[in-house]
């Protein structure tokens, strides 16, 4: 598997429950020899335990619904499928790039063999497959041996291209095409069928994971270039590893202002405040613009260490600065090979992970088109099994031709396979969460444009056609698609990439000027030496917020597992005077959300960079931060389901106040008048697939603004309004985790409540071990936040409000008294569609009340009413409706 951290629960995220006696973490080392034997014995121990769990998901053998979508190519030994398989809530499928093998489960308990297969990305050409079972996909690349034949395989789709044999690997007449040069067309085809992934033409699929040695391979390869007998790299890099091992006496300084003089010149030109980069900058709080105007001037190393904290615009100010350094051409320290005409600085951006790296790169190029730059943005994810296929099949041609012809890198099962999935006839896939190509559509964009001029040889050969049967793919054929791959990287300015892919993948064939590693703590040391050891730029910059995250260590058998977790910057946070700048604005929370996590975590630094709006109270009471802690009222002990938990009255509490924001047309985001969101956030597995099942019972314009997420995948995402379920009645050290907690807080931009049991704060590990999430209860408790809600009430005036909502309509701002009808005390629309059902409780104690006792049932007249909620929590139209119900029941 391409990570370790896939193969394992996400709650093993932070620590595991059987842990091995550790080895204490060294924060400063004193040479590297140490730091190269902990990280050395502690990535193999890592990749050891991810071979455990992946023989332990093998197990399960899991059949997954799969649809044969077509075949892509054939050879006089084996062919190459396109499966698409229909993910499973409950076991995760292979991630994108990850080998695997595959195999057809039949009703009679029958199967074929294990065929080997991989995971791609959704291909460019099949935006005519329509998925009616619902539920998300994937896409996998199968290889089948030419006599491994097996009757049910029949794709839905015929090849697009004929074969010699005239028949398929199963047997089945293959249609001929009208013309072999059709495939080359300058436009692609239009969608010519709507293909229908249905239960009726779906197979059985089992999977077969195999435990990738990437990771291992590209960190432990990163520490073998830098440091020991085999070390690979050039004075510059050995000596920004040691500093970045010791943190001490580097032995030169990089000033980026000097080799990037127009960084400076251009902000002090008067015109360019009136440029939209020069409004960028403008738009920049003092602390973005005193790192971009000083942060770059002394570089120890070559070595940028810049924190930020959530919501401080960490990417934003990534992307402003990129654009900065490529505004005009400069003077390279160095010569680079395949120099483009327009030599502006070229940037490699890693993130360890692949959803932000789609971001990052979708993100690149609409800045580039709002800035009228015309710059070439490549994206890379799980890219390297097909390279390490193509190798592998096709090594003993490479021998024939001798040394000095050898590739390092075989682009070819790639190229094929992109080129027959544009070749279905089912058009652009418009759905693709990134505008940016992949490295793969890319090279095809610039064969397709220079076909007839520089790559008039490739188009020529493929147009032929005599290699389509042959097992191994003719050298020059090879040579030709690796010239193109080679240009196609050279040419571009922007590649957003993963760290396995970065590693010795494209290396000498992008020369990036800036190295940018986000999220960093996020990954580990040798993961961040990734970006050190392959490529030797002006400048490594390093972002991200070592309090939100840690790098991902699963095995509890791992004696350096502790060292392991620690990252570069917290680090360099422990020693005085590394990091010069640290972006501590949030510009996400209104209304002083930020505050708490300022306290625990941040030094009381975090400020706000968002208007200071007091939030009111339903009953007019002004509140400083729209934040409550929630116990309810004999609640009852939350329910195991295996090792995991989920809390019945919580979450029928929590859906009942998601309903009513839903229906609030106030309930905004902020500055904009667009329809608030809302993020549910559970720290357990059960308790986030239950959250899941209830949000899928909503409307379809509902879940559109509802979500549910655990708290270890929750990072990078917000919403308007936060619901955190902390589940169980005691505590532990799973959900006192400083980092998991830190990111869980953090997530709200306009309002937050934490769903706490009643027993936990009684509980003794919550009162004498528990830190954080002790400190976060009383720092809400002081200031009035922490109210009791009853369960059930047996108060007239509390009579459960039900309001239904028509399927179409996105508020009941509308909400008329026609559209009201008591039917046995429960009130439901007239026209009987699905609806919302919404509660209005009652409060025994207000918030800010100094009353503790939560089995005292008595209450004056001064605390009855509504609860004591942000007044967003219950819009104008739910009032109108329980005070029409009111007057009814009056007479």
């Amino acid at each position: 598997m391409s990570s370790p951290s896939q193969s394992l629960s996400p709650q093993a995220r932070y620590a595991s429950p059987q842990r091995a006696p550790q080895v204490r973490p060294i924060y400063d080392f004193d040479s590297p020899a140490e730091f190269a034997r902990r990280h050395k014995a502690g990535t193999k121990n890592e990749f050891e335990a991810d071979q455990k769990s992946v023989y332990a998901l093998n197990k399960k053998n899991t059949a997954f619904t799969a649809w044969v979508l077509s075949r892509l190519r054939q050879t006089n030994k084996r062919a190459e499928y396109l499966f698409i398989v229909k993910a499973d809530e409950e076991v995760r499928l292979p991630t994108i790039g990850e080998i695997c093998r595959l195999r057809i489960a039949l009703e009679d308990g029958s199967t074929s063999r294990f065929w080997e297969a991989h995971r791609v990305e959704w291909p460019s050409g099949i935006e005519g497959v329509t998925n009616t079972t619902g539920g998300k996909v994937a896409v996998f690349v199968v290889t089948i041996s030419k006599s491994d034949t097996f009757e049910d395989l029949a794709p839905l789709i015929a090849p697009a291209a004929p074969f010699e044999d005239g028949n398929s690997i199963d047997g089945t007449a293959t249609p001929t095409s009208s013309s072999d040069t059709s495939h080359y067309d300058d436009t692609l085809h239009e969608p010519a069928i709507n293909m229908q992934l249905k239960k009726e033409n779906a197979v059985k699929v089992n999977f077969l994971l195999i435990p990738s040695e990437a990771t291992k391979d590209s960190e432990l390869g990163a520490l073998e270039l830098l440091y020991g007998p085999h070390a690979n790299c050039t004075e510059r890099q050995e000596k920004a590893f040691e500093y970045f091992v010791t943190l001490r006496n580097p032995d030169f300084y990089v000033n980026l202002y000097k080799l990037l003089p127009h960084m400076h010149k251009t902000v002090a030109d008067p015109n360019f405040r009136k440029t939209k980069l020069g409004e960028m900058f403008s738009a920049l709080n003092h602390q973005q613009r005193d790192a971009f105007l000083q942060g770059f001037a002394n570089l120890p190393c070559g070595i940028c260490v810049l924190p930020g904290g959530p919501g401080a615009g960490k990417t934003h100010f990534n992307l402003f600065t990129i654009a900065m350094a490529q505004l005009s051409p400069i003077t390279r320290y160095r010569h680079a090979q395949n120099q483009d005409a327009n030599p502006s600085a070229k940037v490699l951006f890693i993130v360890d992970m692949n959803s932000p790296v789609d971001d990052v790169a979708n993100r690149m190029v609409r800045l580039y088109h709002d800035l009228g730059m015309n710059k070439q943005v490549i994206r890379m994810k799980g890219w390297g099994a097909e390279v390490k296929m193509s190798s592998k099949l096709n090594e003993a041609e490479d021998a024939k031709a001798g040394g000095d012809e050898m590739m390092h890198v075989d682009f070819t099962n790639s190229f094929i396979q992109l080129m027959r999935t544009m070749t279905l006839g089912l058009g652009l896939n418009s759905n693709r969460t990134c505008q940016a190509p992949t490295l793969d559509e890319a090279a095809w964009d610039r064969f397709e444009r220079l076909k007839k001029t520089k790559y008039q040889a490739l188009a020529e050969f493929l147009e032929t056609e005599l290699w389509e049967n042959e097992e191994v793919i003719p050298f020059r054929f090879r040579r030709l698609v690796y010239n193109l791959y080679s240009d196609t990287l050279a040419a571009a300015d922007f590649i957003a990439t993963t760290p396995v892919a970065a590693h010795n993948h494209f290396k000498g064939m992008f020369r990036p000027d800036l190295v940018y590693f986000d999220e960093s703590p996020h990954a580990r040391e040798l993961c961040n030496l990734i970006a050190i050891a392959n490529f030797d730029p002006m400048a490594w910059i390093f972002c991200g917020d070592y309090r939100q995250t840690v790098p991902f260590v699963g095995s509890g058998e791992n004696e350096f597992a502790d060292q392991m977790r620690v990252s570069m910057m917290e680090r360099a946070a422990r020693c005085q005077g590394i990091i010069q700048h640290e972006l501590l604005i949030n510009h996400r929370s209104f209304g002083g959300l930020h505050q708490l996590a300022s306290f625990l975590w941040y030094g009381e630094r975090m400020t706000s960079g968002t208007p200071d709006n007091t939030v009111p109270l339903v009953r007019g009471k002004p509140v400083d931060v729209p934040r409550l802690v929630v116990h309810l009222k004999d609640c009852p002990r939350p329910q195991k389901d295996g090792t995991s938990f989920w809390n019945p009255a919580h979450a029928a509490w929590v859906m009942d106040r998601v309903k009513e924001l839903l229906v609030d047309p106030k309930f905004l985001q902020p500055r904009r008048k667009e329809l608030g969101t809302i993020l549910i956030i559970a720290p357990y597995k059960k308790a986030f697939e239950h959250y899941k099942k209830e949000v899928k019972k909503l409307p379809t314009w509902a879940r559109k603004r509802v979500e549910a997420r655990t708290v270890d995948v929750v990072q990078g995402h917000e919403a308007d309004f936060i619901f955190l379920d902390l589940v169980r009645g005691s505590s532990n050290a799973f959900l006192d985790n400083a980092n998991r907690l830190c990111v869980a807080i953090t997530r709200a931009r306009l309002g937050e409540i934490i769903m706490m049991h009643p027993n936990m704060p009684k509980d003794s590990h919550f009162r004498f071990r528990a830190h954080y999430i002790n400190r976060m209860y009383e720092k809400c408790k002081y200031a009035g936040q922490v109210v009791t809600i009853p369960t059930e009430s047996g108060d007239e005036d509390s009579t459960p409000v039900t309001v239904m909502l028509k399927e179409d309509c996105p508020t009941v701002a509308d909400f008329t008294e026609d559209d009201i009808q008591v039917v046995d005390g429960i009130y439901t629309s007239l026209d009987g569609r699905h609806g919302i059902h919404s509660v209005v409780p009652t409060c025994s104690s207000p918030a800010g009340s100094d009353d503790e006792d939560e089995n005292d049932d008595s209450s004056d007249d001064d605390t009855e009413g509504p609860i004591a909620l942000p007044a967003n929590l219950t819009s104008d139209a739910l009032k109108r409706v329980s005070a029409y119900l009111e007057q009814k029941k009056r007479g």
